[in-house]
């Protein structure tokens, strides 16, 4: 077993239970009794699953990687855009940011390959540039197969796309240019990574931002959630729809959810990881992590920070990163740029496609648990709304948000209809980020003067 160490910056983590699986045998589950909110559950979980497997394809156009040249330090860096093939024929677009030949300090450097999340692309590798470039570690990007733009139809949270990684680390190794490999992924990336990392023991070390340990575990719980939420379902009905969920992923994707669970490959890993995750981040819980963590051979550290999923990283944790690759890659002192050096290099070339990339990822997320929670509202019809409830409720939704209007309107029909109250309704808009209403919403109760 390898070492281990945690480490964590403000109050208290999250917590995640391995929730059970669902009913094996998908075609039995037509012959289920089928309820109003049983029905409305599994629309929610429909939405979830293109949210997960189709969520919206980032683009962008290519001036958005920033220039092609740029300097600082008295260095020159150039950033490389290729086409790879990986093993399923799909076109993966890259790009590879490194020093200009003639400013490399060596004819072979280290090479950190990122991995996004599922509604990301190579954009969000540009928070790395300024960290990694001056110790001398180029950054090599691409995106995914059904992601931004490279081909393929869907994504499948790891499954498919650790052979995405295969590709690209078969080229890097082929280029004469690396010298050694590691990999750095968010989300679905930090979950590639892991699903990748016991297939090729020769990386040399990897972070994983915000991973989650199994796939039906965190499908369970975004049911599960949904309850907490306020919608009144038994159990079965929420077994019933995680059931649904696989059948369909399995029918649109072309693979099982059960597949996707980086906790089992964890005994088998020896690659040194780095795990880090937001101590608030609602869409995979932390405990994740820390499940990950626990069950992983290699050596190992656990970074807790403040923050959500999407949230901007703080620097201490790209400073404990780079503190970590510069070992397992085998940076050499001599090789790097000095600290001082380094502040003359201008992120806000690159910051602004950052964070479009996090936005993507935020409204997503967002509109899935909008659509999840708008289906069940429409359709459940076991607590009827009069206009007096709802009156009072928008009037106070409105003194506390200062919103009234269709927002006011949806959040609190929905929210009474689910047999919730103004307050949860409340708490559901701005958990939502204040959205407005998913599109093609449509009131069923009128809002009396």
């Amino acid at each position: 077993m390898g070492t281990s160490s945690s480490s964590r910056r403000t109050g208290g983590s999250g917590s995640a239970e391995a929730s059970p699986e669902g009913a094996e045998g998908d075609e039995s589950l037509s012959a289920l009794p089928e309820t109003a909110e049983s029905a409305s559950l599994t629309q929610g979980y429909e939405e979830l699953v293109n949210a997960i497997i189709r969520p919206p394809r980032m683009k962008y156009e290519q001036r958005a990687l920033g220039p092609q040249t740029f300097a600082f330090s008295g260095k020159r860096f150039v950033r490389r855009d290729l086409e790879l093939t990986n093993s399923r024929g799909h076109k993966l677009v890259c790009s590879w940011w490194k020093f200009d030949p003639e400013d490399a300090p060596a004819a072979q450097l280290p090479c950190v390959v990122y991995l996004h999340g599922n509604a990301a692309s190579r954009l969000a590798a540009h928070e790395l540039l300024w960290h990694l470039l001056p110790v001398s570690i180029s950054v090599f990007a691409l995106d995914f197969s059904g992601s931004g733009l490279s081909g393929g139809e869907h994504v499948s949270l790891g499954y498919y796309e650790r052979e995405d990684v295969a590709a690209v680390v078969q080229y890097l190794r082929s280029s004469g240019e690396v010298s050694t490999v590691g990999l750095w992924g968010h989300s679905m990336g930090a979950v590639t990574a892991l699903l990748f990392g016991d297939r090729d023991p020769s990386i040399a070390g990897m972070v994983v931002d915000s991973a989650f340990a199994d796939l039906m575990q965190l499908i369970n719980e975004l049911g599960q959630g949904l309850r907490e939420q306020g919608l009144r379902v038994p159990g079965f009905a929420i077994s019933m729809a995680v059931s649904l969920i696989r059948r369909s992923v399995r029918r649109r994707a072309n693979f099982d959810p059960k597949d996707v669970a980086p906790i089992a490959n964890g005994s088998r890993s020896f690659i040194p990881a780095l795990f880090a995750h937001a101590e608030r981040d609602a869409f995979i819980k932390p405990g994740h992590s820390q499940q990950l963590h626990e069950a992983y051979a290699g050596d190992k550290n656990l970074v807790l920070f403040d923050g959500d999923h999407n949230s901007p990283r703080p620097d201490f944790l790209f400073d404990s990163a780079v503190i970590f690759l510069r070992q397992t890659l085998g940076v050499k002192e001599e090789h790097c740029l000095s600290r001082t050096d380094t502040l003359n290099f201008n992120r806000d070339v690159f910051r602004s496609a950052s964070l479009a990339v996090r936005q993507s990822e935020d409204a997503m997320m967002r509109q899935a648990l909008m659509l999840s929670v708008a289906s069940a509202g429409q359709n459940n019809s076991g607590v009827e709304v009069t206009p007096q409830a709802l009156r009072e409720g928008v009037d106070a939704f409105r003194e506390v948000t200062g919103m009234g209007g269709d927002a006011a309107h949806y959040y609190i029909e929905t929210s009474l209809s689910l047999g919730g109250t103004a307050e949860s309704a409340i708490q559901r808009y701005f958990e939502c980020g204040c959205s407005q209403p998913p599109a093609g919403w449509r009131p069923r109760v009128a809002l009396p003067p």
